[in-house]
């Protein structure tokens, strides 16, 4: 179980199949300065969300749905990732699993 997170779903897909999704995350680091004057935490987005979907995909079959966060890439959190660390991460993976484990919120 995932702690301190409200319900979550985990989907798996064959990793050799077109995920058929779009995320898209805000996140940006945080600008501080010694007395957090400058601290800009307003628009900081935690985790990718999904913004497109095929509704014809396997990720659409197994639930997958706009507006739902992805925390988790098999056992690799997406935390405060940006959008090509993210796209690095499913590479990464897409070649070398056998299936693609999204934990979904």
């Amino acid at each position: 179980m995932i702690p301190n997170l409200p319900d979550y779903k985990i989907i798996k897909v064959k990793s050799k199949i077109l995920l058929q999704f779009s995320l898209k995350t805000t996140y940006t680091p945080t600008k501080t300065s010694i007395f957090n004057y400058f601290s800009t935490t307003s628009n900081l987005q935690k985790y990718p969300v999904v913004c497109k979907i095929d509704e014809d995909s396997e990720s659409y079959k197994q639930g997958l749905r706009v507006g739902h966060k992805i925390i988790k890439l098999n056992d690799i959190s997406l935390e405060y990732k940006d959008i090509p660390t993210i796209l690095s991460d499913f590479t990464y993976e897409k070649k070398n699993s056998d299936f693609i484990k999204l934990t979904i919120i």
